[in-house]
C-alpha cells in the first residue's frame, strides 16, 4: 500500500512540474486581449490604455485652444509620481504620454527645461520657461476577500497654464483574479 501511495505521489509530481514547464512560447500584441493579465502589477496594457484615454480626453476637451497660446504649445511634462506599494518605471508610462503629446501635432513637449536653458545660456541665448505643466500621479486600492482580489489603479493628470489648472483627468483601470485552491 505504501508502494502504492509512493508511486501516485511520485507520478502526480511529475505531472505538476512537466505542467508548469512549456517551451510553447508565442508573440502576442504588446497590451492586447491576449496579454497576460496580473493583479499583482500594472502590465503595458494599463500604461496604453490610461496613456491614450487621459491624453485623447485632454486633446477633445478643447483645454489646451482656452489657453490662447499658439499651437504647438510649449510643454513641460513632469515626471509622474508613484504613489502605489510597487516599484513601478513611471519613466515608461511618461514617455508613452509625452509620445501621444508630441504625435498629436498640438504640443512641442520639454522635457527638462533646466537641461533647456543650460544649453540655450552656453550658447548665448534665452528661452521662455513653458507656460503649460502637465503633473501625473498613480494610485492604487487593493481589496480582498476569501475567494477574490482586486486591485484599482487610478492615474491622474493634470494640465496647468501658468500655476492653474485648464483641464484634470483620471482613468481607473481595475483587475480581479480568483484565489486558488488554499486562500492562494
Amino acid at each position: 500500500m505504501k508502494t502504492i501511495y509512493a508511486s501516485t505521489a511520485i507520478l502526480l509530481s511529475s505531472l505538476v512540474i512537466s505542467g508548469c514547464a512549456s517551451d510553447n512560447a508565442s508573440y502576442v500584441e504588446s497590451g492586447g486581449a491576449r496579454s497576460i493579465i496580473t493583479t499583482n502589477k500594472i502590465n503595458i496594457a494599463d500604461w496604453n490604455s490610461a496613456a491614450s484615454a487621459l491624453i485623447n480626453d485632454m486633446l477633445s476637451s478643447g483645454a489646451l485652444e482656452k489657453t490662447g497660446e499658439t499651437q504647438p504649445v510649449k510643454m513641460l511634462v513632469s515626471r509622474i509620481r508613484n504613489s502605489t506599494s510597487e516599484v513601478i518605471d513611471v519613466e515608461m508610462l511618461t514617455r508613452r504620454v509625452a509620445m501621444t503629446l508630441t504625435n498629436s501635432g498640438k504640443v512641442r513637449v520639454v522635457s527638462s527645461i533646466e537641461l533647456a536653458e543650460y544649453e540655450a545660456e552656453a550658447k548665448g541665448k534665452k528661452i521662455s520657461k513653458p507656460k503649460i505643466t502637465l503633473t501625473g500621479k498613480i494610485s492604487e486600492d487593493r481589496e480582498s476577500n476569501s475567494s477574490a482580489r482586486e486591485v484599482t489603479y487610478t492615474f491622474s493628470l493634470e494640465l496647468n497654464h501658468r500655476g492653474s489648472p485648464v483641464w484634470i483627468g483620471e482613468k481607473q483601470i481595475t483587475k480581479q483574479s480568483s484565489k486558488g485552491m488554499f486562500g492562494l
